[in-house]
């Protein structure tokens, strides 16, 4: 007994190419119904799959031209045979080709599906700063009289912005770690000042 080998590549659910000693061969269709073209011709074989009930024949392909008359026509009749497999697994092979594009194509054609966000904790709320803006003179007053409570000298609530009222809104701002107050009273300085 020698050494014997077999390798089988699938090639997606319909084909398969098979290698052996004896050669190089293709096997095309579903499980259960096979149609193999190989170096010693083409062999059929339906069966039911799982069952090992299956049916076989085979074809071989035609000899050389100097054998005798009554096998030539015989030789004729099985190439004829061969050559009508051969056309209907191509043919089959043409429509699984073609179908399987079709069906790729349409997939692809689909809109692609939008992945909905997974439930989440609440976004905290955005705090938009307040626009800030000089005072008007009933502003001044008030800033200058909330100050004043505070402990810091802003002089007479008069709504005149003064030197006094300036230093003391310069002062209250440090106090408050305001980065962006100038010293200048304003709008964000008294709403500070008023406890907002």
């Amino acid at each position: 007994m020698g050494i014997r080998f077999r390798k089988s590549i699938s090639f997606g659910k319909f084909f398969r190419l098979n290698l052996s000693k004896s050669g190089v061969s293709l096997g095309m269709g579903p499980r259960g119904l096979n149609v193999n073209l190989g170096p010693r011709g083409v062999r059929e074989t339906i069966g039911l799959p799982g069952t090992g009930l299956y049916y076989q024949e085979s074809h071989q392909w035609p000899k050389s031209p100097d054998v005798a008359p009554a096998e030539t026509s015989q030789e004729a009749t099985n190439a004829e045979l061969g050559w009508k497999i051969i056309g209907i697994a191509l043919a089959f092979f043409a429509l699984v080709v073609y179908f399987g594009s079709g069906s790729s194509k349409t997939e692809s054609n689909r809109p692609a599906r939008i992945a909905k966000p997974a439930p989440s904790q609440p976004l905290p709320p955005v705090i938009v700063p307040k626009p800030d803006r000089p005072l008007n003179h009933d502003e001044v007053r008030e800033l200058q009289t909330l100050l004043k409570k505070q402990g810091f000298n802003a002089g007479t609530p008069d709504g005149a912005i003064g030197p006094k009222t300036r230093a003391a809104a310069q002062a209250f701002a440090r106090t408050q770690q305001m980065k962006d107050a100038q010293g200048e009273p304003s709008l964000r300085v008294l709403d500070v000042a008023r406890g907002r």
